[in-house]
């Protein structure tokens, strides 16, 4: 049995197109930080832990519209935003996106990180790994 450490470099064909199947809705979609959504999840989960990199635009106007008392004067989130998030995730993209990333990576026993690059590989690549 393969570890999870190994086995994104084997990914087959038919999974590879399960993936693009997930990520067709995902594609190109604006980012806030990095250019494009699964750019930015890739940052936020791989390189800088910081959740507001994941964003996409419409995320941010989502916050600004419905979550703006849960953050500071100067725009930034606070205890009560990350305590009340969960509560307004069916309206965020980057959530939804992770979530379907994650339980991609957890049916076929890859390190969640490695899917995440991968999409963003696949994006870039338009849909071919």
């Amino acid at each position: 049995m393969l570890t999870k450490e190994n086995n994104i470099a084997n990914i087959t064909e038919a999974q590879t197109e399960e993936l693009n199947n997930i990520l067709q809705k995902w594609f190109n979609i604006k980012g806030d930080y990095c250019e494009t959504l699964l750019q930015g999840i890739a940052h936020y989960k791989c390189d800088s832990g910081i959740m507001s990199d994941a964003y996409s635009s419409e995320d941010v106007d989502y916050i600004k519209e419905h979550m703006i008392h849960l953050l500071d004067e100067d725009g930034n989130e606070t205890d009560d935003f990350y305590e009340e998030i969960s509560n307004y995730e069916d309206n965020l993209q980057f959530i939804n996106c992770s979530y379907e990333l994650y339980k991609f990576s957890e049916k076929h026993n890859f390190i969640d990180e490695d899917v995440y690059s991968l999409a963003t590989e696949l994006e870039e690549g338009g849909g071919v790994a």
